[in-house]
């Protein structure tokens, strides 16, 4: 392909890609995109020498009349796109950015139009980059620069050849003699895209260098928080299942800490309610309290002297990303103790939700660490559990219409003797005779819970946690309703939960004197109710992807580049401390050596030469098997295996390899624990290495849990300080 075709398509390509990275973000109307597309399909056509497009284009003439006729066309349409139609400087300044674009792609005539057309289009595709945080940026962003290190390239050569590009003048012409090739060689192909690659790296250098910033002059703020439900100071009983049918993302959930086989279902509490009127949910109290700050960014939730005396709990940590919702409230696994966050406060109720002080105008990410109750034994089997006066006054109020109520939770529980098997028995008799259905609604009902237990029977979740907890209460058992989300969808490709409107839920916390608030959930399994997709594995695969953009670009700041950059140091600080002991523990056996060569040396004169060269063979000799030794070593602990639990006894046979050629042999019928008291007791420098390298091979082949990476490499660290120890004194 000659430079000047090349040089046109390629600079219409660079407008192009840009073009379409304002579309992808949905910033460029219908009415505006569709003839600039046009526009741009016939430009293509035309710079890729396509015969009867030149033709046709060669009979049009564009003086400086019609470019000065289109421009003032644009401004008036600015003007009233800024006044009437957008009311928004972003967005009529975008529009008006795509005018400009396609005016210039109508008036490209000399090479300072093509110059033109490079500065908007570099508006165009930073424009793209403040209007999206999505990953479909990545492919544009590569093929933009991709078209720049090309377009740019050719316009210098294009210069310094004295040719004129096709789509500048149809008629070629020969206003010099080039000195340089006039096509595109093989040569030139693979030079431009080599330096098109070294621009990227250094892109992404510069991207590790700088960090991200909260906001910038083309910061997106017209866009619209998503709408909640069931998180106010109030609820309606129906509410929430008025959106169990949306499948808008609200958060993603991941637990770093948590094993593959316990990820089911998740609860991530919102608010709780105390006071029941009936018809809806509301708090006795509307007071917060700001947390304590106890380090950077993180805050003390609950202090660990709040929980009951003789509670047990379990710890499980979430890491969060939340999208854009019209509430403050911060989600977690009830109940949680530390939030952290890039949060300049944060504030919760008396019933332990958090809150921000206002609603974040874009998604936040946040790390909470929860306490999960979990219920004493004894009060499993207690007849009688005493509640304090503070518990009684607010958590057992009922309305004063609730007598069938009251009168059906007596029935319910008259097989019951302790305080927990009668909530097992509410619980149970909600699941057993109810069904759990989205039709029909109750909000507009005077008595709705009456109405769901005794004539329809059918209900949201809502209706089955305000009936379990109001028959609770009836008993004289306190209870409250809470708000939030029920986590089922796990994504195994990015490993988090992935949490949607539908799945806003409705469950009972109750309460046990010694263990805490203890959730209960009444009602039955919804999974059915939502339907799956053929696609829904490749949809996960591609939420991961976006999870993974968000958390390595968007998202990168300072903080994470401080991370990062102490990692690095860290790693090398480690990686050098390994390699010197390694070399001191090397070079100690060879400096025995030739220590005993130079004693040598000096005591014998005759044969001296046949004897430096036997002793240099042996060391020789010695040295190679160490380094074999060294190589298992770290084959065994580096190389990946089908099987983990073999690494851990290839380093103990080393070990007994190496123990009994210093002299201390394993007896036949000794276990691995006698044995290392034998070498305790024979060799005592050694008897620290092995009985840690033994109980290093006990946990590792008998235990539940496989030994970490850096459990192998201790033992494989262990092991190579025994090698180099000097032989045992018998």
């Amino acid at each position: 392909m000659p430079f000047d075709q090349a040089f046109a398509l390629s600079s219409v390509f660079l407008a192009a890609t840009a073009f379409t990275g304002l579309v992808l973000a949905q910033s460029v109307p219908l009415w505006l995109a569709l003839p600039t597309a046009i526009i741009l399909t016939i430009s293509l056509l035309h710079a890729g020498g396509i015969h009867f497009v030149r033709q046709a284009m060669a009979r049009v003439t564009v003086s400086p009349t019609l470019w000065n006729v289109l421009l003032i066309g644009a401004l008036a349409i600015l003007l009233i796109d800024l006044t009437v139609v957008s009311r928004d400087l972003l967005p009529a300044g975008i529009h008006f950015l795509v005018m400009l674009l396609a005016i210039k792609l109508l008036t490209l005539q000399q090479r300072r139009d093509y110059r033109h057309l490079y500065g908007i289009s570099l508006m165009a595709i930073l424009a793209s980059a403040a209007l999206t945080t999505d990953a479909w940026y990545v492919p544009i962003f590569l093929l933009y620069m991709l078209a720049a290190v090309w377009t740019l390239l050719l316009y210098h050569l294009t210069q310094e050849t004295g040719e004129t590009p096709a789509a500048v003048t149809p008629a070629s012409t020969a206003a010099g003699q080039p000195t340089f090739p006039s096509r595109i060689t093989h040569h030139f192909f693979w030079l431009t895209n080599g330096i098109a690659v070294l621009t990227v790296a250094l892109t992404l250098a510069i991207f590790f260098l700088i960090p991200r910033i909260g906001a910038g002059m083309l910061q997106k703020t017209s866009g619209e928080a998503l709408r909640t439900t069931g998180f106010s100071d109030r609820v309606d009983l129906g509410t929430i299942g008025s959106v169990k049918q949306d499948p808008q993302i609200v958060m993603r959930v991941e637990l770093p800490d948590q094993p593959a086989i316990e990820k089911d279902r998740l609860y991530l509490r919102g608010l709780a309610y105390d006071q029941y009127n009936g018809r809806s949910w509301s708090h006795s109290g509307t007071r917060r309290r700001s947390l304590s700050l106890v380090a950077d960014g993180t805050f003390l939730a609950r202090p660990a002297g709040s929980r009951p005396l003789g509670s047990r709990s379990g710890t499980i940590r979430q890491d969060i990303l939340l999208e854009t919702l019209d509430t403050a409230v911060l989600f977690a696994v009830p109940f949680a103790e530390l939030v952290s966050g890039e949060f300049l406060t944060v504030q919760a109720d008396a019933m332990g939700g958090l809150h921000l002080p206002f609603p974040p105008s874009s998604r936040i990410r946040y790390s909470v660490t929860s306490q999960v109750p979990q219920l004493v034994e004894n009060e499993r089997t207690a007849s009688v559990l005493a509640y304090p006066d503070s518990i009684r006054s607010h958590y057992l109020q009922v309305p004063l219409e609730s007598q069938h109520v009251a009168e059906l939770a007596h029935r319910v529980i008259q097989q019951a003797t302790t305080p927990f098997g009668q909530t097992l028995a509410i619980q149970q008799h909600l699941l057993d005779n109810y069904r759990y259905s989205l039709e029909g609604d109750t909000a507009t009902l005077s008595h709705p819970l009456e109405e769901f237990l005794f004539t329809r029977k059918t209900g949201y979740c809502e209706h089955y946690a305000t009936a379990m907890v109001v028959m609770l209460r009836t008993v004289g058992i306190p209870a409250r309703l809470v708000t939030g989300f029920l986590a089922t969808e796990w994504n195994e490709y990015g490993g988090y939960f992935t949490v949607r409107q539908r799945d806003a839920h409705a469950w009972v916390e109750v309460y046990f004197p010694q263990s805490g608030w203890v959730t209960m959930d009444p009602t039955p399994s919804v999974s059915a109710a939502v339907t799956t997709s053929r696609w829904e594995s490749l949809s996960r695969l591609g939420e991961s992807v976006r999870l993974q953009w968000d958390r390595l670009f968007v998202r990168y700041s300072a903080k994470d580049q401080l991370a990062v950059v102490h990692g690095v140091r860290e790693g090398s600080d480690a990686l050098r401390e390994r390699v010197r002991r390694w070399v001191s523990s090397l070079s100690a056996p060879i400096s025995q050596v030739f220590s005993r060569l130079t004693h040598v040396a000096r005591t014998f004169q005759p044969g001296m030469l046949e004897l430096v060269t036997g002793v240099i063979v042996v060391g020789l000799a010695l040295f190679l098997l160490m380094l074999r030794d060294r190589i298992g070593l770290w084959a065994t602990t580096h190389l990946p295996t089908a099987h983990p639990e073999l690494a851990i006894v290839q380093l103990y046979t080393r070990m007994l390899r190496t123990v009994e050629r210093h002299g201390v042999s394993k007896p036949p019928a000794a276990t691995a624990s006698e044995f290392a008291r034998l070498v305790e007791q024979e060799w005592k420098a050694a008897g620290p290495m092995v009985a840690d390298v033994t109980a290093l091979y006990h946990q590792g082949r008998f235990g539940r849990n496989p030994l970490t990476p850096g459990e192998l490499s201790r033992a494989a660290e262990q092991v190579g300080r025994l090698q180099s120890l000097p032989h045992a004194a018998r």
